[in-house]
């Protein structure tokens, strides 16, 4: 008999980890405490949707509402964050005068920390049990078996689908694209790797992945100044600034770090395109795999096959 895959072992450490960082968030409101809590629900609705492409009456979206609401909550407060950070960098590093910005970002963020409050003390722990139950009758049993190779060819599609983003023109659209699959594409390949389904490969996609999607979210840090900057000139007070010319510095200088992220995302794209030409994708998985049978293929009753 074939070993039990440990998806319930898998989602109940990320599970544990979650509710870690959102307790200590809840309390704190800490950068680094929001910031892991929103890569822990990332990483937990890949699982929902790695699970969603085993049986697609799972619908995963769905599913995951709870959890998205926390997840929005938090990431308008973690854009707060970066936005803070950065002024208080550029104002340091170029002596510029952005008070009236940072200030404004703080008004921003009292009322955003409120409203997080308010969607975690709604938050019912209770519900990863109970999505667990719905998902764990299509991952057991025969379907065991099918699970295995579904997750499989789940991250192989992944991986087509950002190989098949080649165009050197870059629109905003795309980016976002790539930086959303990249890292599902690296989530759903670490919830293979902790079931002993990945080579010792796995661990150069998971970097080349990595490279791309961090680089890409630099780029995005950076898009989201420029894009609260346009906010605030819209939404403050009439009157001049203290310094308008500190503006146009902190925007220029922005723009510059924008390019010299996209140089470092075209870097690692390169990077993974060489990795993933050579074969790497289907190098990743583990030899033990057994062979992928055709859809909808069934074992034999009594044959004795187990997940």
């Amino acid at each position: 008999m074939a070993k039990p895959l440990p998806f319930k072992t898998v989602y109940e450490r990320r599970v544990s980890r979650f509710l870690g960082h959102m307790a200590l968030a809840s309390r704190s409101g800490s950068t680094s405490a929001i910031h892991d809590m929103r890569t822990d629900l990332k990483q937990l609705r890949a699982f929902f949707d790695l699970v969603g492409s085993i049986d697609p009456s799972f619908r995963a979206e769905r599913a995951f509402v709870p959890a998205q609401k926390l997840f929005k909550a938090a990431g308008r407060l973690r854009n707060l964050h970066v936005l803070e950070a950065r002024s208080r960098e550029e104002s340091a590093a170029a002596s510029l005068e952005l008070s009236e910005y940072y200030n404004w970002l703080k008004e921003l963020e009292n009322r955003e920390v409120r409203r997080f409050h308010r969607v975690c003390r709604r938050f019912h722990e209770g519900f990863f049990g109970s999505a667990w139950k719905d998902m764990c009758s299509r991952l057991e049993g025969h379907a065991g078996t099918r699970a295995r190779k579904t997750a499989e060819i789940r991250l192989l599609d992944l991986i087509k689908e950002i190989q098949a983003e080649r165009s050197l023109r870059r629109s905003v659209r795309q980016l976002h694209f790539l930086r959303a699959r990249t890292k599902e594409a690296r989530y759903t390949l670490e919830i293979l790797q902790e079931c002993g389904l990945i080579s010792d490969q796995g661990a150069r996609l998971n970097e080349r992945l990595r490279d791309v999607h961090q680089s890409l979210g630099r780029w995005h840090d950076d898009k989201i100044v420029q894009d609260s900057l346009c906010e605030f000139r819209k939404d403050r007070t009439p009157g001049p600034l203290i310094s308008y010319a500190s503006y146009i510095k902190f925007s220029r200088r922005t723009k510059e770090r924008q390019t010299e992220g996209l140089a470092a995302f075209e870097a690692a794209w390169a990077a993974l395109h060489a990795f993933l030409n050579k074969g790497g994708a289907r190098a990743v998985l583990s030899p033990s795999s057994p062979r992928i049978k055709p859809r909808g293929s069934q074992p034999k009753p009594g044959s004795g096959q187990d997940p």
